[in-house]
């Protein structure tokens, strides 16, 4: 069986602590196959295609109650510096911004969230100007 993936994000700044939390962050969801790749600090994220359309579905039916719990969390993983938490919540938002996904209430509370908290995941970070890779749980480094 072959496997596709899907490219879905660009961050800039992340060393491997903050990758493993993006990846943790993400398992929640079940977005467990996805592929982390840095060069000098930029990681770009591949995710399996199967993961990510029953992902888009759990997004795409969110209730308001439901996003208002997961922005309470998200803001509750900025005051506790809980990287692992803070991406579960990007995920979402990153869903949501990339298919305009939700209601209009929702729509707005999210521009104010990414307005106000735009630079919270880089300031928790360390940064990093590495270059690996990341699958599965297990950290690999590319040939040079």
């Amino acid at each position: 069986m072959t496997k596709y993936f899907e490219r879905t994000a660009t961050r800039m700044g992340l060393g491997k602590s903050e990758v493993v939390s993006w990846a943790e962050g993400e398992k929640r969801f079940g977005l467990n196959k996805s592929l982390f790749i840095c060069q000098e600090g930029i990681v770009t994220q591949y995710v399996d295609c199967n993961e990510a359309e029953a992902f888009h579905e759990f997004v795409k039916n969110l209730s308001e109650e439901e996003f208002n719990k997961i922005c309470e969390k998200f803001f509750d993983a900025i005051n506790k510096k809980d990287m692992k938490k803070m991406h579960e919540g990007l995920a979402i938002f990153d869903e949501m911004d990339n298919y305009s996904l939700g209601t209009s209430s929702m729509k707005i509370r999210l521009l104010r969230i990414r307005n106000s908290t735009e630079s919270k995941s880089y300031e928790f970070g360390k940064g990093g100007k590495e270059s690996f890779i990341y699958f599965e749980g297990q950290m690999f480094s590319p040939k040079s």
